[in-house]
């Protein structure tokens, strides 16, 4: 053989030898491509299910919030969610009005109408306090048929926003069952100004209004230093345990 021919043998074999071990990488890498994009799919899948789990978990914090904050029968923020929203409020450097509310005459209803009945009629009070909830309103039932509403404003403010409540209540006939039925609404209020920051003593004083206006017959009352330091019922509001 000449020896051309056998550097072109040479030749030929080391490209051979050289396409092999590319061969051979080309399949590895395609191999290794392979793996990698299969746990890209599966940490994708990962991804997706974290994703899925922190929404659910959101969603359940926020039903559960709801439930603790939000009264069932009238959709108003319930007691706690009144609670906190003062107690809030009166950190900031505005003055701050207290209304409490109770319904004359609400257990008549439940006792010939029924429970169902005195459901609807708070729910709709509720739908009149919710109309007077301004970006400085915050409205809440308290228990029972007791509603406050938190006034972002000073005793005139607070005045005004308790002469609606009371008239919203009063001057409307409510329906039920075709039927028209008139509520008395007593009215109480007070004032950071008169009653200083403690969100406690606030709700505690403007419930002793409240007994008096509805001690003469459903009126708006607020709160003076005569009326001493408890309703006149001699039920002071319970304050939760928590916030004493």
């Amino acid at each position: 053989m000449s020896q051309t021919a056998n550097s072109l043998l040479t030749a030929a074999g080391g490209l051979l030898a050289g396409l092999a071990v590319a061969g051979l990488w080309a399949l590895r890498l395609w191999t290794l491509l392979t793996r990698a994009r299969t746990r890209l799919r599966k940490l994708d899948r990962v991804v997706l299910n974290a994703h899925g789990l922190v929404e659910t978990l959101r969603s359940e914090r926020d039903r559960y919030h709801r439930q603790a904050t939000e009264d069932d029968t009238t959709r108003l923020p319930n007691r706690r969610a009144a609670i906190e929203r003062l107690t809030h409020a009166v950190t900031t450097d505005s003055e701050v009005g207290v209304i409490v509310l109770d319904l004359v005459g609400f257990k008549l209803v439940n006792d010939r109408l029924g429970h169902r009945a005195g459901n609807t009629l708070l729910a709709q009070v509720a739908e009149r306090l919710r109309r007077l909830g301004q970006s400085d309103v915050f409205a809440a039932r308290l228990s029972g048929d007791e509603f406050t509403l938190i006034v972002q404003g000073g005793l005139d403010r607070t005045i005004s926003v308790a002469g609606r409540a009371w008239g919203d209540i009063n001057q409307v006939p409510f329906v039920l069952h075709g039927r028209q039925i008139d509520i008395v609404a007593s009215v109480g209020y007070t004032t950071t100004d008169q009653a200083g920051r403690d969100p406690e003593s606030l709700l505690h004083l403007a419930d002793i209004a409240m007994y008096w206006a509805k001690a003469n017959g459903g009126v708006v009352h607020g709160y003076a230093e005569h009326m001493g330091d408890t309703p006149s019922s001699g039920r002071p509001r319970d304050w939760p345990p928590h916030n004493r």
